[in-house]
């Protein structure tokens, strides 16, 4: 267990601090309960024994669970550094908070809370492990037009909405198309590209967002017509009946052309990016 090195073996206050700290409490459970945390290599003891720092531990097909009373931490420190710190979930809150540097625990929701290092004012900082089940990632794909209702084929994705359009493309307003970004990605969370009208008659609002009703917001504004007028886009992505990473885009006032070209999707874990893309 102990990662010293042979200078470190030689001296005498190591040896004498080793003693003192010679034991772990160590149950065991048959050959069922969880496996001990840091223990590099063997790292069981013999079924009713104690681990015993310095020395080989060994129970065969069975496992060691190192424990703590009830209702405390266990802390694990080599050296001088932080110690490693495991808190037990019905004590998380409120006091892990403002526990030591290092310590680790699990919330009501599974995700593991973790007390970092020290920011500017020394004091540790609060957060959580990211993990692929909450946190996301912006994955980079080539630019890619994925609407152009100008052009028939690139009208191609729309899977709502596209018996609405003019006889040119063009949006009527107050109407949405939904356009499905499927065949980019699976269950994305949301896009960033650019968004483009042109062709429009006069003024006008166009919106995008995920799925739903429409926001009350706008993503492009044109006050004349015979303009082209681009923006960037980073909008959520919605689902619509089978289809589970689509966008939602509405003109008002007046019908125009739109263009979307999309640049990074937002996701889980970068293996939902595909297939088109």
């Amino acid at each position: 267990m102990t990662r010293a090195s042979q200078d470190h073996d030689h001296d005498p206050n190591r040896r004498r601090l080793l003693r003192r700290a010679a034991t772990v409490a160590a149950t065991t459970a048959g050959a069922g309960v969880a496996a001990a945390v840091g223990l590099p290599g063997t790292a069981q003891a013999a079924p009713g024994d104690n681990l015993v720092m310095g020395t080989t531990n060994d129970a065969g097909p069975a496992t060691t669970t190192v424990t703590t009373t009830a209702g405390e931490a266990l802390d694990l420190q080599a050296g001088g550094g932080a110690p490693l710190r495991l808190v037990p979930s019905e004590s998380l809150y409120p006091q892990v908070l403002d526990s030591e540097v290092g310590t680790l625990a699990v919330d009501d929701m599974g995700d593991l809370f973790v007390r970092a290092g020290a920011d500017s004012g020394d004091n540790g900082t609060n957060g959580w492990a990211y993990t692929s089940e909450w946190a996301t990632t912006s994955v980079a794909v080539p630019p890619t037009r994925v609407l152009d209702t100008r052009n028939a084929d690139l009208r191609r994705l729309i899977v709502s909405g596209a018996d609405t359009l003019d006889s040119t493309g063009r949006l009527t307003p107050g109407k949405p198309i939904v356009v499905s970004l499927d065949s980019y990605v699976r269950d994305g969370y949301a896009m960033k590209g650019n968004v483009t009208v042109v062709g429009m008659t006069g003024s006008g609002v166009l919106t995008v967002w995920g799925a739903g009703p429409r926001p009350a917001t706008s993503t492009l504004n044109w006050s004349t017509a015979g303009t082209i007028l681009s923006n960037f886009l980073f909008t959520e992505l919605g689902a619509s009946g089978a289809f589970r990473s689509v966008i939602t885009i509405q003109a008002t006032t007046s019908p125009t052309h739109v263009i979307v070209d999309l640049t990074s999707l937002l996701v889980g874990h970068p293996s939902q990016v595909g297939g088109g893309a």
